[in-house]
């Protein structure tokens, strides 16, 4: 019951704030004496015509934005960074695999990550949309046409634990991806730390994750939330990683979660921790972005023996 509610509550979240977007410009045309109906009424042929175009445009840019990958690049800073080689590794989060949205895309990101030399790919969550059921691709052969030296590492997130937490979680692993469920994970100077999504009521704390990892190694903390920023206190992290905003996909909305979180999207530090958190390479029921884009995080550690 909890798995249904939490899914359609999510959708009827959108649902509420998009109706009151349009509540709150109705009364702001009230108050300025604008009686909209009039105005179109007047100039209906105009409106129309203009009402089609911007429509035709904002699907464009909103699907061309959907469709196309970005790639951001960030060198991470020297002060923190323990790996001997330069390791480079790439996050990516928000996949939402189904029956529509299928692996092509997810095909076309593991190749960018591979032309530019990604070793390691981390995954923070959502990679499906919901049921592993509804998915038509052969994902598990994309996987294996992969060539990442450590492999792929992944954090569950809400997605997940709507479409039936255990299926999709044999479905995961069978693909070849590794799961971090409240656990670490050490590879060449850097301590990944994989936390539990939110859904797990019992899921360790920050500060239980962190108790016995080693300190002089650089500490990346995955977590499919952001709004676990909240509990880094003092705790030493370098890097934060976190998805699950979508950047607001869809203008006005990223209003909305510039005000929910403290890091809605994109590069901010928090206290001494670096945290970034991407805006999906996926899309949530439609594929259209306004106002974000689908992106790839690409980290390149410094080589400590130049």
């Amino acid at each position: 019951m909890e798995i249904f509610l939490g899914h359609y509550l999510f959708y009827l979240n959108y649902i509420i704030l998009g109706a009151l977007a349009i509540l709150s410009l109705a009364l702001i045309l009230k108050i300025f004496s604008i009686d909209i109906i009039k105005v179109i009424s007047q100039r209906k042929k105009s409106f129309h015509i203009f009402v089609i175009f911007s429509l035709g445009i904002l699907s464009l840019l909103g699907y061309r934005n959907f469709k196309y990958i970005g790639v951001e690049n960030y060198e991470i800073p020297k002060e923190i960074i323990q790996s001997k080689n330069g390791l480079k590794f790439a996050f990516i989060s928000d996949v939402h695999l189904n029956g529509k949205f299928d692996g092509e895309k997810l095909r076309q990101a593991f190749k960018k990550m591979e032309k530019q030399g990604v070793e390691l790919v981390l995954i923070g969550g959502d990679f499906l949309d919901n049921s592993y059921k509804s998915i038509t691709d052969d994902i598990k052969s994309i996987i294996d046409k992969t060539s990442f030296k450590h492999g792929i590492y992944l954090v569950l997130g809400n997605h997940e634990y709507y479409g039936g937490i255990d299926g999709n979680i044999e479905y995961i692993k069978d693909l070849g991806i590794n799961i971090l469920r409240d656990e670490s994970v050490k590879i060449e100077g850097l301590t990944i730390v994989g936390r539990d999504d939110r859904h797990n009521k019992n899921r360790k704390s920050l500060n239980e994750l962190l108790k016995d990892i080693d300190r002089d190694s650089t500490v990346i903390v995955m977590d499919h939330n952001p709004q676990s920023l909240d509990e880094l206190g003092d705790e030493k992290v370098d890097l934060y990683l976190s998805g699950h905003t979508h950047k607001g996909q869809l203008f006005p909305f990223n209003l909305v979660v510039n005000y929910m979180y403290e890091n809605s999207g994109g590069y901010k530090k928090v206290g001494d921790t670096h945290t970034y958190v991407s805006s999906g390479l996926g899309t949530w029921m439609i594929p259209y972005r306004i106002g974000s884009k689908s992106e790839i995080l690409i980290f390149s550690g410094i080589d400590m023996d130049k």
